[in-house]
């Protein structure tokens, strides 16, 4: 597995300053945390969109069959520095339907969500993580959703380039149960949408055994 440039979100330059100074484990987010899944005050619409039709991802399979899997270390969590250089792409192409594995093949995620609609109140969205190679819950990934337009769908490259983002982006989601990760995300137009999980997002992604990763899915909002 190749080494990955370190990737911190848009706007969250005041995050990695807080990390450079205190450590990753003093900071924690400063958005809004997710809304409980009990709550059932979400957006509505009469025709509900869905996950962009497209090919299942295989980017972890083999050839000769099976997974290629990246283990990961908590001690790896806290190396910095820049292991790509200027104008590397820290993603791999984003993924079309309900589950593929993480970019760096640590994680297999799912995701279910109730309609897909626009409006302010938002989607909540169900995310599930377990360990591509011991098949576990993810336990601990803080994950947080990046959100944003994509038009047309890019599934060729590096897809890190925000055409929209949404007004309420970055909610980190709820654990619970173990490896079960719930939290809102605003559509507030119509059209193609990229929806980034990010996990363990406190640590640098530096070394490839670092537990920091990402999945995207492209998603059509009607």
């Amino acid at each position: 597995m190749s080494l990955r440039s370190f990737s911190w979100p848009k706007g969250h330059a005041a995050w990695l300053a807080c990390i450079v100074a205190f450590g990753s484990t003093a900071c924690s987010s400063s958005s809004s945390p997710a809304s409980s899944k009990s709550d059932a005050t979400v957006a509505s619409c009469t025709s509900p969109g869905k996950p962009t039709a497209g090919p299942k991802d295989s980017h972890c399979a083999l050839d000769g069959g099976g997974t290629m899997t990246q283990s990961t270390s908590q001690s790896a969590c806290n190396v910095g520095g820049d292991a790509g250089g200027p104008g590397t792409c820290p993603y791999n192409a984003t993924m079309y339907g309900q589950e593929g594995d993480d970019d760096d093949c640590k994680y297999h995620v799912t995701w279910t969500s109730t309609p897909i609609c626009e409006g302010a109140t938002g989607v909540e969205f169900t995310v599930v993580a377990t360990d591509l190679g011991s098949g576990t819950p993810v336990k601990g990934a803080s994950i947080r959703a990046e959100t944003f337009t994509t038009s047309p769908p890019n599934d060729a490259g590096c897809d890190d380039m925000s055409t929209h983002p949404s007004p309420d982006d970055f909610n980190v989601f709820n654990e619970g149960p173990t490896g079960t990760y719930t939290g809102r995300v605003v559509f507030d137009q119509a059209g193609q949408w990229t929806v980034r999980f990010h996990l363990f997002e406190n640590c640098f992604d530096v070394l490839p055994n670092s537990p920091h990763g990402h999945a995207a899915f492209h998603i059509t909002v009607p």
